[in-house]
């Protein structure tokens, strides 16, 4: 990786389309494939959600790695902001996909593994789903361990959905 882009704790990353900036603080514990996960994810959503934030809590149990947010129907008076993007990277328990799938149908979700068949997970989301009804898709990204190849000095991540396997589950399935 450059060392201009990652830092002993942090890693820099812009978006191909607008340059934005994303900046990502490694945690104690946390590995650095989760974090490339995370910046997959952003620059992966990004065009559809261009609001995107990494690792802010939403008054929810559970706190998503990135998440997108909508007012709720009537303005904010009305309530809290309602999910319209969920990212994870990494392990996601069982009850925590339980949840968010029932909770949220109308929230595009997606999961990213590092460099792994999709297939078991694949097959963990469609037992969580069940028979509910959604009306958002639940995507499964597998994000390839030679992804630092993406990532240009200045910190640009150009990455695209071609560099990446994904299986779309729920509505709008592939």
């Amino acid at each position: 990786m450059p060392s201009d882009l990652a830092l002993r704790r942090t890693l820099t990353v812009r978006s191909p389309d607008d340059g934005a900036k994303l900046v990502l603080v490694k945690k104690r514990g946390e590995s650095r494939e989760h974090v490339l996960m995370k910046a997959a994810l952003w620059v992966l959503y990004r065009p559809d959600y261009p609001d995107v934030r990494v690792e802010v809590p939403i008054g929810d149990p559970f706190k998503p790695d990135l998440v997108a947010l909508a007012p709720p129907p009537g303005g904010l008076a009305y309530g809290d902001p309602e999910p319209t993007f969920w990212g994870e990277a990494g392990k996601v328990s069982v009850q925590k996909w339980r949840s968010l799938l029932r909770r949220f149908p109308d929230t595009h979700v997606a999961w990213a593994r590092w460099a792994e068949r999709l297939d078991p997970h694949a097959t963990t989301i469609r037992r969580a789903l069940g028979r509910r009804p959604r009306r958002a898709p639940v995507d499964l990204v597998r994000v390839p361990a030679d992804v630092e190849r993406h990532l240009a000095p200045d910190g640009t991540f150009d990455l695209t959905p071609a560099d990446v396997e994904r299986v779309r589950l729920g509505s709008g399935s592939a």
